[in-house]
């Protein structure tokens, strides 16, 4: 039998204690402290790709502390306006760059 209904009952009036306030204030803080230093260390990744037009999103995303994907470091790339990466070129000059500092018998 299910339960009867007599209609929106009236909720209790809440004030949180000083405490919560203050706990609830710590939390804001630190969500902030967070989006800012996470947008720091994306833009110092972002400044690396542009001084490196070699450097590839995938190689950068491989790294154990990089926390984001080569997908989100593309995305982020685009708003920073990185210079796009030419993976065939690179590996040729790179392939190059090896082959000329190699010294000659």
């Amino acid at each position: 039998m299910p339960k009867p209904f007599f209609g929106k009952q009236p909720l209790p009036d809440y004030k949180p204690s000083q405490s919560t306030l203050d706990a609830i204030k710590a939390w804001e803080d630190a969500v902030q402290l967070e989006e800012k230093t996470r947008h720091a260390a994306q833009q110092a990744l972002m400044d690396e790709l542009k001084a490196d037009t070699d450097l590839p999103y995938a190689a950068m995303a491989a790294h154990s502390r990089v926390p984001w994907t080569e997908a989100t470091l593309r995305i982020l790339g685009k708003k920073a306006k990185v210079p796009p990466r030419q993976p065939n070129k690179a590996w040729a000059n790179r392939t190059s760059r090896a082959a000329e500092d190699e010294p000659t018998p």
